[in-house]
């Protein structure tokens, strides 16, 4: 007999087809048959449009139907859950989903990066490998997984690293956490700890966090005009190990100061923010010194979508400074 699997779809390229030219990718209904029918004998799936949609467009609430729909599954008996996605933002809803998925069964966020009528349409295949990491033993209690060329990856832990690639998905800092095999996952390194979860699922809307990218001549003015419903938390993504300009020290300071919290990722791609290696004006010893958060190994994006959730129940910043820690570098 084999595993029961339950397929939840928020659309992306994996269900869009092309114009007769091969441009103009849009969404396309009749996408999810035909690929049903190539994963038939994998598991026995139970499947479920909630949207089709890009995943530009993807809200917290459309995560809050994943994690109703995911729980109700695992609930009732499957082994797993995956769930489609658009890749664009896809990282950020696997961290997202990581933050509340409090299941030992495994969810898995996959995609493709070619549509559905291309010949060498990706989604298939990768559809086919999340099934069979949604019932593999090795991947229980390991929370949520990205599943994309073949390879498994942590939530917390994966990034897109190429627009246009069929192997989009890197990891940092290791590399995958798996490769995908018919029986189970064949573990390329010891699973990580899983970071600390938030009760039930994100909020309809989080709160406004604005993201300002650090570089050559950037003061960050923009700082004094913002409206106070834009001041509940600020992600900077900084230079090198996680700096900045030392004319945007005042205005950082000043926000601190009114107990806003500061959180600075680092912009390169590997490596992650520092917390002793430089001790000049806007270095990370500096921003420290004023109260800033290092967001460690989390590349802006994510960070900002950790101190939104964080905000959104309740945290003090003595616990987004906690939370952070667990991605130290």
């Amino acid at each position: 007999m084999t595993a029961a699997v339950a397929l939840l779809s928020l659309g992306g390229t994996i269900f869009m087809a092309q114009d007769a030219a091969g441009g103009g990718a849009r969404p396309d209904d009749t996408a999810g048959e035909r690929l049903l029918a190539t994963v038939a004998g994998e598991a026995t799936l139970t499947s479920t449009a909630l949207a089709n949609i890009s995943s530009s467009d993807v809200r917290p609430h459309h995560l809050r139907d994943v994690l109703e729909h995911a729980r109700a599954a695992v609930d009732g008996g499957a082994a797993g859950v995956v769930l489609t996605h658009g890749t664009d933002t896809l990282e950020e809803t696997a961290f997202l989903l990581e933050r509340y998925w409090d299941r030992e069964a495994p969810l898995v966020v996959t995609g493709a990066m070619r549509p559905a009528s291309d010949v060498g349409a990706d989604g298939p295949a990768n559809l086919r490998d999340a099934v069979r990491a949604a019932t593999a033993p090795s991947a229980r209690g390991l929370g949520v997984l990205v599943v994309f060329d073949g390879h498994a990856h942590l939530a917390d832990r994966v990034t897109k690293a190429s627009s246009r690639a069929v192997s989009a998905f890197a990891s940092e800092p290791g590399g995958p956490l798996a490769l995908v095999e018919r029986q189970d996952l064949r573990l390329l390194q010891r699973p990580l700890p899983r970071a600390a979860q938030l009760p039930g699922a994100p909020p309809h809307r989080f709160p406004a966090v604005p993201l300002l990218a650090a570089g050559l001549d950037e003061d960050f003015a923009l700082l004094d005009h913002l409206p106070p419903a834009l001041r509940r938390g600020l992600v900077i993504d900084g230079v090198g190990m996680g700096h900045v300009s030392p004319a945007a020290m005042p205005r950082l300071r000043a926000l601190l100061a009114e107990g806003v919290p500061v959180v600075v990722a680092a912009r390169p791609a590997s490596g992650g923010t520092s917390t002793h290696h430089y001790a000049y004006p806007g270095s990370e010893v500096d921003l420290l010194a004023a109260g800033a958060v290092m967001a460690g190994l989390l590349p802006a994006t994510t960070a900002r979508l950790l101190l939104q959730a964080l905000l959104a129940d309740g945290a003090d910043g003595a616990r987004i400074r906690a939370a952070f820690e667990a991605y130290a570098s």
